[in-house]
Formats: structure tokens, C-alpha cells, sequence
């Protein structure tokens, strides 16, 4: 369970996180989304979980380029927030959307193939 400096530290992270990739040019036209970030309570790492908007982009290759940023964006949060250690980012793709679509598409099937109540009279 996420302690209360976790949760604040967590939202923090997210904050400047953003800001770092808002201000990337590698990721311009990606719309890459964080949608959370989850701190052991050691705090030595922050998993990170992305997720992007447009469906072209490949998760690898957004993987990929985000990696390739982690270390300029650790040591630029780390000075902004003056902790006495800055967590390594370790991003993840977060499938929940892709979830939440599929379990939309299976409920829309089920009501579909649903016989519609029969009354008393029949």
C-alpha cells in the first residue's frame, strides 16, 4: 500500500515528467500520455505507465524514445525537485485502454445476442 510521501512524491514526478515531455522534440506528433506512476517505498525506481492517443504510433518505438531521454529527464527532475535521490524512470506501456475497449466491445456483443424479456402474456 502507497504511503502518503509515495503518493505525493508519485504526483510530483508526474508533473515534472510531463513538463520534460512536453518540451521534447523527439516525441513532437506522439501524443504520449502518462497515465501513472508507481514508487516502491524505497523510492529507488518510479515505473512509469504511458499510453498514447494516436493508434499509429508503434509502443516500441515510443519506448524506445523515451529511454533514450530518461537519464537528461532524471537528472533535470532531480534538480528541480531536490530530493536527495531521484528515482529511475523505468517506463511501461499501459494497455488498460486497449482493455477497456475490449471489454466494451465484448458487453456491446452480449447485448446484442441477448433475447429480448418475454412478458407474462406469452
Amino acid at each position: 500500500m502507497p504511503t502518503r510521501r509515495t503518493v505525493r512524491v508519485a504526483e510530483v514526478l508526474r508533473k515534472e515528467l510531463s513538463a520534460c515531455l512536453h518540451q521534447s522534440l523527439d516525441l513532437e506528433g506522439m501524443l504520449i500520455t502518462i497515465s501513472s506512476i508507481e514508487l516502491p517505498p524505497d523510492m529507488k525506481q518510479a515505473f512509469v505507465y504511458v499510453s498514447t492517443l494516436n493508434p499509429d504510433v508503434e509502443k516500441g518505438s515510443a519506448l524506445t524514445l523515451l529511454n533514450r531521454n530518461r537519464k537528461e529527464w532524471q537528472s533535470t527532475i532531480g534538480r528541480r525537485l531536490g530530493l536527495k535521490f531521484t528515482p529511475q524512470l523505468i517506463f511501461r506501456f499501459d494497455d488498460a485502454i486497449e482493455r477497456g475497449d475490449r471489454v466494451m466491445d465484448i458487453l456491446t456483443k452480449l447485448e446484442l445476442h441477448e433475447e429480448p424479456p418475454k412478458t407474462e402474456e406469452e
